[in-house]
């Protein structure tokens, strides 16, 4: 009976948090620690909006910086990821030394993650998340986040480069071989260390010789050959001269 009234109690409270009045009282800490509890609560889309009230009314107060914080910890776990770039880049423009700014820019790199779209669709966000995550490795090697950002800039590169791969294809197999041959050359400069470089140089020697530069197709595919010994491609290759 306890454990159940126990519930009921937790139901009650979590229920009245998710319908009580978004009103600031009169005390920048009182107001603070409500949308700590908000978001502890995870009521995260509230407590943003509030942390957005609490933000034009308490602008000077000792808690104005670590609102700051809580508010794009709040967008971010609320999936508002718009929102939790503008306020991470706004965030670090304002507090370029604050010792929490290696969560901001992880938040902020990861707010971009969040927008980008596979290796069909433009990477527009993955270039941003990437160096995102880039600036955050170069200003704090040993950064808490960095199992988890080069995870993640991993996936943005290989999607990048697939992505490069896929127009080049598309290039090529329109015969469009000046222009596939420009999007290949861009894989083969930037991301040799992802799993479609192999690849790449295939299409990129096709290319040339498709073009009729035969001595522009025999370097890359010794490139192939030095970099990528007993790769399918670079057995493919062999075939193409």
């Amino acid at each position: 009976m306890f454990k159940y009234l126990t519930m009921l109690t937790l139901a009650s409270l979590l229920g009245a948090c998710a319908t009580e009045p978004l009103t600031l009282s009169e005390s920048a800490e009182q107001d603070y620690h409500k949308a700590e509890r908000l978001i502890a609560e995870n009521f995260n889309g509230r407590a943003a909006l509030y942390l957005g009230k609490f933000a034009a009314k308490y602008p000077y107060s000792k808690y104005a910086t670590p609102a700051e914080l809580l508010r794009i910890k709040a967008a971010y776990n609320n999936e508002e990821f718009i929102l939790s770039e503008t306020l991470s880049k706004r965030f670090i423009e304002a507090h370029p030394n604050h010792p929490e700014l290696d969560y901001v820019q992880y938040t902020l790199a990861m707010s971009y993650f969040h927008q980008s779209e596979d290796a069909s669709h433009e990477q527009v966000f993955s270039q941003k998340a990437r160096d995102a995550f880039i600036a955050l490795n170069q200003q704090n090697p040993n950064h808490k986040y960095k199992a988890e950002v080069d995870k993640y800039l991993n996936i943005v590169v290989h999607r990048m480069a697939k992505h490069e791969m896929l127009i080049g294809k598309f290039y090529y197999e329109r015969n469009f071989f000046v222009a596939a041959t420009n999007r290949f050359i861009v894989v083969k400069n930037k991301f040799m260390n992802t799993d479609v470089a192999a690849e790449s140089l295939y299409w990129l020697a096709s290319s040339y010789l498709a073009l009729q530069q035969d001595a522009h197709a025999k370097e890359v595919i010794q490139t192939l050959s030095q970099q990528f010994p007993g790769n399918a491609w670079q057995k493919k290759a062999e075939n193409l001269l």
